[in-house]
This record gives C-alpha cells, structure tokens and sequence, in this order.
C-alpha cells in the first residue's frame, strides 16, 4: 500500500451477511449484544435486509435471507474511490470485479477481489 490517502481505507462501513432466519438473527444481535435497528428494508428479488449497529460503532452490521448472496459483503469507504482504483489498478494481488462507476444516489462505487485471501470489498466514497 502507499504511503498516499489515495490508496488507503478510511474504515470499514458496513458488513453484510447472510442468515437463514432472519428474525431470529436480528432478536439474538439486539438481545444478547445490545445491537439497535438502524432500518428494514425489502429488496427487488423478494429477501429482506436488516441494519443493526452496535454501541459506539459507526460500522452498519447487515443481516439479510438472500439466498442469492451467501458470500459476506464489506463495505470500505475510501477518500476518493477513483483515485483509490487508480493508485490499485496494476496491484497483481487485487482482482478489479467492477471499476469505479457513479451511484445513483451519489459518490461513486468499486468491487475488487483480493488474491491473498479471495475477500471481495466494496469500495464506497465520493
């Protein structure tokens, strides 16, 4: 990694994963670790997704029942997403799934993949 802002991670915002029982799982994150419910939502393929934060945590723990998306989601928030993807493009360690590309409702958006540990990120940011 370089010295640089460009090609650093801010912190991770949110984590995504995967639950059979959705009800069950958010009762036992806010019963036994005290998590809140940031919001519900139901998605366009008919699975549902919760948003808990834990105390003092400014990192979104998402749960949802997607059987379409069993593999965890992390979400990184870059100072510049573009100029992150462009100080990382030649890194032989990452596979670029999805290069920068705006978001609808603002900032810009980037998948990569690294070879190291095969983990896919999500890099968010303006």
């Amino acid at each position: 990694m370089t010295s640089s802002s460009k090609g650093k991670i801010k912190f991770i915002q949110a984590v995504s994963l995967f639950t059979p029982n959705l009800d069950f799982s958010v009762d036992f994150y806010k019963n036994t670790f005290g998590a809140a419910e940031l919001f519900r939502s139901q998605q366009t393929n008919g699975s549902n997704m919760v948003g808990l934060s834990f105390a003092d945590g400014n990192t979104e723990f998402v749960l949802h029942d997607s059987e379409e998306w069993k593999e965890p989601d992390i979400e990184v928030l870059v100072e510049d997403v573009r100029d992150f993807y462009n100080t990382h493009k030649e890194n032989e360690n990452i596979h670029w799934i999805q290069p920068p590309i705006e978001k609808p409702y603002g900032g810009h958006l980037a998948v990569m993949r690294t070879i190291a540990d095969d983990i896919v990120l999500i890099i968010v940011g303006p």
